[in-house]
C-alpha cells in the first residue's frame, strides 16, 4: 500500500505544468528568449520527393511564458521554398527522428512575402524542445534557402521575439 502514494507523487511530478504568461502592457512576451533552432531535411537534392522540412527550436526553460507559434520568413532563395502552395504541416514535443506529443496547430502560408505563421492552439511549457514539419512533398530548385525565425508567446498580444535564422541547403543532384 505504501506504494499507491509514491506511485501517485512520481505521476504528479511528471505532469507538464501550466505555462505561465508575462505581460507588460497587455501584451505577452518572453522573458529569456530561445536562441536555439535549425533547419532539419533529409532530403537534399533539387526536385527530389517525400521532403520534410523540421524546424527544430529548443525553448528554455526560463521564458516565463507559453510558446504560441513561430513565424519564418524567407530572405534567400531562387524561388519561394513553398512555391507549390500550403503544405500540411504538423507540430510535436520531440526531435525529428524523436516524436513525442503532437501539438495542433495551424498555418498561414503567404507566397508573395515567403512567410510561414503557424499557431499552436495550446501553449508549449518551457523546457520543451518543439518541432514543426513542413511537408513540402518536393524539394525546391538547389539554392540556399535562408529564413528569419520568430517565436511568438503563447496570450494576448504576443510580441514576436527574433530567435535567428536557419537555411535549407538543396542540392543539385549532379
Amino acid at each position: 500500500m505504501r506504494l499507491i502514494p509514491s506511485v501517485l507523487a512520481t505521476s504528479l511530478m511528471l505532469a507538464p505544468l501550466p505555462a505561465r504568461t508575462l505581460e507588460v502592457n497587455g501584451q505577452t512576451s518572453f522573458v529569456a528568449v530561445p536562441t536555439k533552432a535549425r533547419l532539419v531535411n533529409y532530403q537534399w537534392y533539387a526536385f527530389e520527393g517525400r521532403a520534410i522540412y523540421y524546424v527544430v527550436l529548443e525553448f528554455p526553460q526560463g521564458a516565463d511564458a507559453g510558446l504560441g507559434g513561430i513565424s519564418l520568413e524567407q530572405i534567400r532563395g531562387v524561388q519561394p521554398a513553398f512555391s507549390y502552395g500550403a503544405v500540411p504541416v504538423k507540430a510535436f514535443i520531440g526531435t525529428p527522428r524523436r516524436e513525442g506529443r503532437t501539438i495542433p496547430a495551424i498555418a498561414e502560408f503567404s507566397n508573395q512575402a515567403r512567410s510561414i505563421n503557424v499557431q499552436f492552439e495550446e501553449p508549449v511549457s518551457p523546457g520543451n524542445t518543439v518541432t514543426v514539419a513542413f511537408k513540402a512533398g518536393t524539394n525546391p530548385p538547389a539554392d540556399l534557402y535562408t529564413f528569419t525565425l520568430a517565436a511568438i508567446p503563447f496570450g494576448p498580444n504576443p510580441i514576436p521575439q527574433v530567435v535567428g535564422v536557419v537555411q535549407l541547403d538543396i542540392l543539385n543532384a549532379n
